[in-house]
């Protein structure tokens, strides 16, 4: 026998087989491409960069090490506790959940959204909006000529007066609503147009005047051009196409404030009910009735969203775009915050009542991003008709519209 020769061998063959096994577990860790294994709970650790892509196109990058669940081929999103990258688009056949990404915006983002889509009336002054950021305000200024076809519903025309709005730069969700001016401006649209209430200055609904505003929501006042609705028509260029604000909630415009406005006529109903027809063309905040859960959005005519970011919607019935303010405002128009003071007073147990916050305080303060292809820029306005001309008012209203209330909107 020959121990030293045996012992020789053994250790000639471990060594042989520590280096397969070297081998094969260095090459099987070398290649950044290789799927990690999955645990049985559908977490996998990874140090490595990562990219992986769904049926749907999102895409995460990961950078550092942490626990991912791994999406099979049916998968929306990537979910990780490591910090992500994400591009993803989550398309929900839910019409009610048609909401902006959530995304806080500076303030300076916010003011370069305030912009026109250039002269659309030739014998208007051209439009002209700016906003600026000073201090915890964002100051917008404007000459309040409309960006799109003016149709003449009232007695003047857009005259080009210079006119200024004051908002948060940072929106704050207040402890109690307050309400919007009974007459007068509570908003202003991302081109410079001030955006009234749903009342006239015969104290009565907007619509209890027919042919009063034009298809597009808006007319001529003693204190210039503004709009009570946000509407659209294929009959001529407005704020939007149909086809855009039936695709997803488009940008308006800010609220007093500070939150932001999007359309939603076709994604949301108001929760306002008309209880007392009677009165419809007197008084129409004593004609409605706010009825929580009848509808889609809050007193004020608004929401949280699912990313907690709380919004405005334009809605087809009364209060058409805000019923209250939901955050905190300061109003030094005249007649404050119940206009000339002659306000009705609220459903019982209306005033102190206050739309849902997001959860967590801080949420309240983050604007939605523009929805999806709104990133802030204005949509092409649509062709005018051929030479130019403007079309004509809606059929009869020049004729059947009454005469100018007795007592004019601010």
């Amino acid at each position: 026998m020959h121990p030293t020769t045996t012992t020789g061998s053994t250790r000639l063959a471990a060594i042989v087989c520590a280096v397969s096994l070297l081998a094969a577990a260095c090459g099987s860790g070398t290649s950044t491409d290789t799927v990690p294994s999955t645990d049985a709970d559908g977490t996998t650790s990874t140090v490595a960069a990562e990219t992986a892509s769904d049926a749907d196109g999102a895409e995460a990058t990961t950078t550092t090490t942490g626990a991912t669940d791994v999406a099979d081929a049916d998968s929306e999103s990537v979910e990780a506790t490591t910090t992500t990258t994400a591009d993803s688009t989550d398309d929900d056949a839910d019409a009610g959940s048609a909401t902006p990404a959530a995304s806080p915006a500076g303030c300076d983002d916010v003011a370069a959204q305030f912009t026109t889509r250039g002269s659309a009336n030739p014998d208007l002054p051209d439009p002209e909006v700016s906003a600026s950021c000073e201090g915890d305000s964002i100051v917008v200024v404007s000459n309040g000529v409309p960006d799109f076809t003016y149709i003449g519903t009232s007695p003047g025309e857009p005259d080009g007066r210079e006119m200024t709005f004051t908002i948060p730069a940072e929106p704050t969700m207040a402890d109690t609503v307050t309400d919007i001016p009974y007459i007068g401006e509570a908003a202003v649209t991302l081109s410079g147009i001030p955006i009234f209430g749903p009342t006239e200055g015969t104290g009565g609904d907007v619509d209890s005047l027919p042919g009063i505003i034009s298809a597009c929501g808006s007319h001529n006042g003693p204190s210039g051009f503004h709009t009570h609705k946000i509407l659209t028509t294929t009959e001529t260029d407005c704020w939007f196409t149909p086809e855009e604000v039936a695709a997803a909630p488009q940008l308006v415009g800010y609220a007093f404030d500070g939150f932001p406005i999007y359309t939603g006529t076709d994604q949301y109903t108001s929760s306002w009910q008309l209880t007392d027809e009677s009165l419809f063309a007197t008084d129409t905040w004593a004609a409605h009735t706010y009825v929580e859960g009848s509808g889609d959005l809050d007193r004020c005519n608004g929401r949280t969203d699912e990313n907690g970011n709380y919004a405005y919607y334009t809605t087809e019935a009364f209060p058409y775009v805000l019923g209250c303010f939901a955050g905190e405002v300061e109003l030094d128009a005249p007649g404050g915050a119940g206009g000339d003071g002659d306000r009705p007073e609220r459903p019982e147990g209306g005033e102190g009542d206050r739309p849902e916050p997001p959860e967590g305080n801080a949420a309240a303060a983050e604007r939605p991003a523009p929805p999806e292809g709104g990133d802030g820029d204005r949509p092409e306005r649509p062709a005018r008709p051929e030479g130019g001309e403007r079309p004509e008012p809606p059929e009869g209203a020049d004729d059947e519209r009454p005469e100018p209330p007795a007592v004019d909107d601010a």
